[in-house]
């Protein structure tokens, strides 16, 4: 929004500093009206020109940040699904060894309790 502004404020400034300059040279320089006139019309032409190439190049700027703010934040949303799906990875995977290790456990205190059978049935 920074550079919009001061694009903005340039190409106002333009226009008023053009107007205001070609106005004071146009009034203090000693001509007939019809040359005076042609003057006026020369000059409001070439402010004319110069205010649509200062709106034009704005206009390329502000194009031109968009599409970086756009690329980085695609590259950021990016970046965040990986990491968001190596953490469910992360999770997934200590969550099954977690259940490997506890059914780990379970089966050697079952094969104890078969040992234990075993040894009470054998006396």
């Amino acid at each position: 929004m920074s550079n919009q502004r001061k694009g903005k404020d340039l190409l106002i400034g333009a226009i008023v500093g053009g107007v205001l300059g070609a106005a004071t040279a146009l009034l203090f320089a000693p001509k007939s009206g019809r040359e005076l006139r042609s003057d006026i019309a020369e000059q409001a032409q070439a402010v004319s020109e110069k205010t649509v190439q200062i709106a034009n190049t704005v206009s390329q700027k502000t194009q031109e940040v968009a599409k970086s703010v756009s690329t980085h934040t695609s590259e950021l949303v990016g970046k965040a699904k990986d990491t968001a799906s190596s953490v469910v990875e992360n999770v997934r995977s200590w969550k099954e060894s977690r259940k490997d290790d506890e059914l780990t456990q379970e089966l050697e205190e079952t094969s104890e309790a078969a040992e234990d059978l075993v040894i009470i049935g054998n006396r």
